[in-house]
């Protein structure tokens, strides 16, 4: 799905550069933006209004043991930008300039609880977090005319968190996550809502920590499915 993106004014300058910058080096081409920064692109390309409250600018990558296509070293990419790398004691890097901070997560599979996943095709690390393989199947492409960026369509950022939620250790996150989730539920297409929901294997533990989700957020877990 191609929407375009009029209004460049959602992003501050620093961050449209650096979404700029990635799409030069094809970053975009399979991986994606998410986390808190989708807001202002859904507001753009779906009309859900949110006011952004953090500085953190996370991006999703695909993890293969042989990675294949064209590769691009995004460290010296975001380097070459001013950030500078801090490397976390999980073996994370992460890299900052002023108030900006720049993560990358990866999907975990199964129990796994590798604290570092490297991604050696784009040099960078990546955090392994569970069901992020529902945001990289279900993008959309932002056009902005000279500069493209893919992201999660709305429905499988929704699920996606409504998933994660009880799984946050800070609570001021886990509230963050189901505020957004609150504000997309009044905007969605009930087609994609069920084609992210139906190609979910879920646990009957991960059914029950996605019905109390949507009901601490007043929405009927019957519209994913759940009875």
């Amino acid at each position: 799905m191609w929407i375009p993106i009029s209004n460049r004014g959602a992003f501050p300058p620093e961050v449209l550069e650096l979404l700029q910058a990635f799409h030069r080096a094809g970053f975009f081409d399979e991986a994606m933006l998410v986390g808190s920064w989708v807001m202002p692109l859904y507001q753009q390309a779906f009309g859900i209004p949110y006011i952004l409250r953090t500085l953190d600018i996370d991006f999703a990558v695909r993890f293969a043991a042989r990675e294949r296509g064209e590769a691009a070293d995004l460290e010296s990419v975001i380097t070459g930008l001013g950030y500078l790398p801090v490397m976390m004691q999980s073996g994370i890097r992460k890299f900052t300039r002023e108030n900006f901070s720049i993560e990358f997560i990866a999907h975990r599979k199964g129990g796994s609880d590798d604290g570092v996943v490297n991604v050696r095709k784009w040099n960078v690390t990546a955090v392994p977090l569970p069901f992020v393989d529902i945001l990289l199947d279900f993008p959309f492409l932002a056009d902005f005319g000279d500069f493209q960026v893919r992201a999660p369509v709305p429905e499988a950022y929704l699920v996606q968190k409504l998933l994660t939620a009880r799984r946050r250790q800070v609570e001021s996150k886990k509230d963050k996550d189901l505020d957004q989730c609150a504000v997309i539920a009044g905007r969605l297409d009930e087609d994609r809502l069920t084609q992210v929901f139906r190609s979910l294997k879920l646990s009957v533990k991960n059914s029950k920590a996605l019905r109390e989700a949507c009901e601490a957020i007043g929405f009927p877990p019957q519209r994913l499915g759940l009875k």
